[in-house]
């Protein structure tokens, strides 16, 4: 029963949304048929700020782990004469976030062992020649001082572009990728899919859209049986740690991670088309604060 309603009050958002776009549309396709024109009013991010508004008026839908879940799984498709618009959501929350190598712990800067060594663990499965040294690029980047723990690793003495502090996105933690390249030479870095194993907009996984790979990497003895029973197989949401099935002692161990079961931070995939002409944008939405923090826009 519980469900039926979530669903019912998830639809009816997908119609306030759908009804935005197609008003974009409408105004898009009286524009002048030149493209750039079109593509121009896209990067205002009319359809963006119009999903947002609707997604922080109905806040409370989202509020639970199942009102996540509708969210995800019903997309939504509109076309207007040679237009089309694709909207979906997915978690935002899907992996490790690399600023949680440093905590702080009365009201001190301490490097986080636990998380150390799963990258650890994640450096020496892709056979990472000098794991010491990409450890060193991170821990220098989050730390605010600008001593090095190991020479060319402060990365801000290299860079007066680089900014240090927080990696707040993949962009900046690929320039640490490509430093370490350029000091040994090792390209084996670069095949780790990080994309799929790191986040950077929540400080907490939701265990319910965890990346399998990071859970394998995180309970390295766990079968693939239960890793797929967790993940890509798991009949429903999962609540609460018991629900999980799990020994106390790998539940011991997911707790060092950040888990939790519901955090409200999704990504939204907005693609649109024009005959030939197509332009994606992705953006990321926290629902608690009611805003959009990040926006990344492709045309082809």
């Amino acid at each position: 029963m519980k469900k039926s309603i979530v669903l019912l009050i998830t639809l009816a958002l997908i119609i306030a949304i759908s009804a935005l776009i197609a008003t974009g549309l409408t105004y898009i396709d009286k524009l002048s048929t030149d493209t750039k024109k079109k593509h121009m009013a896209l990067q205002n991010f009319v359809f963006i700020q119009n999903a947002a508004d609707i997604l922080a008026k109905k806040k409370k839908m989202f509020s639970s782990a199942s009102g996540l879940e509708m969210l995800f799984l019903l997309p939504i498709e509109l076309k207007a004469k040679d237009l089309s618009l694709q909207l979906s959501f997915t978690s935002a929350a899907t992996g490790l976030n690399p600023n949680n190598l440093i905590k702080k712990e009365r009201k001190k800067l301490k490097l986080n062992p636990d998380y150390i060594l799963l990258f650890d663990r994640i450096l020496q499965t892709y056979d990472v020649q000098n794991k010491e040294l990409f450890l060193a690029l991170l821990e220098d980047t989050l730390d605010p001082d600008l001593e090095e723990r190991i020479p060319g690793s402060e990365m801000a003495l290299y860079n007066r572009r680089f900014a240090q502090g927080k990696i707040e996105n993949y962009q900046k933690f690929r320039m640490l990728l490509d430093r370490y390249v350029l000091l040994t030479e090792d390209i084996n870095i670069y095949t780790i899919p990080w994309k799929k194993l790191l986040s950077f907009y929540s400080t907490k996984i939701d265990f319910n859209y965890i990346e399998p790979d990071l859970l394998r990497y995180m309970l390295p003895y766990i079968d693939q049986q239960t890793i797929q029973r967790l993940t890509t197989a798991k009949e429903s949401v999962f609540t609460k740690w018991k629900e999980l099935g799990l020994p106390k002692e790998d539940i011991d161990e997911l707790k060092k991670f950040n888990i939790a079961f519901y955090v409200p931070v999704i990504r939204g995939e907005l693609r649109f088309r024009e005959g030939g002409e197509a332009t994606k944008a992705s953006f990321v939405y926290d629902i608690d604060k009611k805003k959009v923090v990040d926006i990344e826009y492709q045309t082809r």
